[in-house]
């Protein structure tokens, strides 16, 4: 048996060797490094060696995590693509937007889009129902809103960092804003050598303004990447928050050991206390491990969490979390490294769970919403999951054993940052880059949209590669 004890001795070990070795890295080869570059391959492979004698022992004897290992039959190593018949008006509804990262809305209808340098954006309630265009013709006359004319505020966040992945990263409205107005925000801190995960917490003025930000939590763990930060927030319904946090790129060893935060799922209560019922008791704050670079968290109305995250080369996957869960990286993993080296022998291991949906070719997958509304009844108990590399959106459908998924709204060929839905049942899209887009998508006829022979009638039928 291999205990926890060491795993992180010779994963220490191991840090302290790759930190001195990143120190002779600049934030740009760091960033390449993902990208994988020709002398990035050239230095990676080796890595592996350790990692591989270690994973053919028996890992987290001690600390297994009670949940036991999924059934093998729920996974197919491609998920089940059916062609999609969703179709929409796309509008505009601002632009010119830097780098967004995420997006929020009120219950009054206007958006908040936090910007990777600290700036929330709002953008104002969209059109009603009795305005919706009919078609594109129509949508095209309306004017979107640019930046320069939103209202914005530059949030005071202490160290913020924003080379690489890093910056602003999410929000979340508390489940008691109607009275509270509490917002809570994730963010990149620090500097090249030492950088870590921060949530904040604030509350939204009468006149629109983030007031008395308060830290909430921090990870206690500091990397010198500047990549793979995770910070995907949700709200539980006892009142305790979950964060998501990546494991660094060069520290993926930790996603396996239980005294650090990297590569795990945290849980939290608003005052930054761990919960009251915990899976681990002498890691009171962590809920799951095991992770690589997890970027989509969705809580279901029956309780059910959803998490979906990157893999290397491939193996980007969709799982659902249960408390004190291991869900595998590095020891189990469907992709492979970016230089087309063995990261792991293993694409399943006991007490390891394994992914619902595995998405190789990689497609990587930004954000996740749960969609539920007569707008798009087709999309009805789907989760719509944005991709970045692949530009697209996808819809998992959440009735099918095992589950299977399709790409919907063709007409979406941009990077997709952000995906949710709208109070009017619309799904609103935020795309990437210094000049990314808020947009919106509304049937062109709901009376035509609520069929399926409407649909057949108005749809451009899309297959999946």
């Amino acid at each position: 048996m291999f205990s926890q004890g060491g795993w992180a001795m010779l994963s220490n070990k191991k840090l302290a060797n790759r930190k001195l070795a990143n120190k002779k890295l600049g934030n740009k080869n760091r960033v390449n490094k993902i990208r994988g570059t020709n002398k990035y391959q050239a230095l990676r492979p080796t890595r592996y060696v350790t990692l591989i004698i270690l994973t053919s022992l028996s890992l987290l004897s001690t600390y297994s995590a009670s949940a036991g290992t999924s059934d093998k039959n729920a996974l197919e190593e491609h998920a089940s693509e059916t062609p999609t018949s969703d179709t929409a008006i796309n509008r505009v509804i601002a632009d010119a937007l830097h780098y967004p990262k995420a997006l929020l809305q009120l219950p009054d209808g206007s958006w908040l889009v936090a910007e990777r340098d600290g700036t929330v954006v709002t953008v104002p309630s969209t059109v009603d129902s009795s305005s919706k265009p009919s078609s594109p013709q129509q949508a095209g006359f309306a004017q979107a809103s640019a930046r320069k004319s939103l209202a914005q505020q530059k949030l005071p966040l202490v160290q913020l960092y924003q080379k690489g992945q890093g910056g602003l990263l999410h929000m979340a409205l508390s489940p008691d804003f109607s009275t509270s107005k509490v917002i809570l925000f994730s963010y990149s801190k620090g500097t090249d050598d030492a950088n870590r995960l921060a949530i904040m917490r604030g509350v939204l003025s009468d006149d629109g303004q983030i007031e008395a930000l308060t830290p909430v939590i921090e990870i206690k763990d500091s990397k010198a990447t500047p990549v793979h930060f995770g910070g995907k927030l949700v709200a539980m319904d006892d009142g305790t928050w979950l964060v998501t946090t990546g494991d660094g790129f060069d520290y993926r060893e930790q996603a396996q050991v239980l005294s650090s935060q990297l590569g795990k799922v945290l849980r939290f209560t608003i005052e930054g206390k761990p919960a009251s019922n915990v899976p681990f008791n002498n890691a009171q704050f962590v809920y799951t491990l095991g992770h690589r670079n997890p970027q989509g968290l969705v809580k279901m109305q029956n309780g059910d969490v959803y998490l979906h995250e990157h893999g290397p080369d491939g193996g980007d996957e969709l799982n659902k979390l249960a408390p004190g869960a291991n869900y595998g990286w590095p020891v189990v993993t469907l992709g492979r490294d970016y230089s087309g080296a063995t990261i792991s022998p293993f694409n399943q291991y006991e007490g390891m769970v394994n992914p619902l949906v595995d998405w190789t070719p990689s497609i990587a997958p930004s954000s996740m919403a749960v969609y539920n509304h007569n707008t798009f009844p087709a999309l009805s108990n789907h989760l719509l999951v944005s991709a970045l590399k692949a530009k697209a959106l996808y819809a998992v459908d959440l009735s099918s054993q095992p589950f299977q998924y399709r790409r919907v709204f063709s007409s979406i060929n941009q990077r997709v940052r952000d995906v949710a839905i709208g109070n009017d049942g619309g799904v609103y899209v935020l795309t990437d880059g210094e000049s990314a887009k808020l947009i919106q998508l509304l049937p062109p006829d709901p009376s035509v949209a609520g069929t399926s022979s409407g649909l057949a009638q108005i749809s451009l039928l899309e297959s999946n590669n």
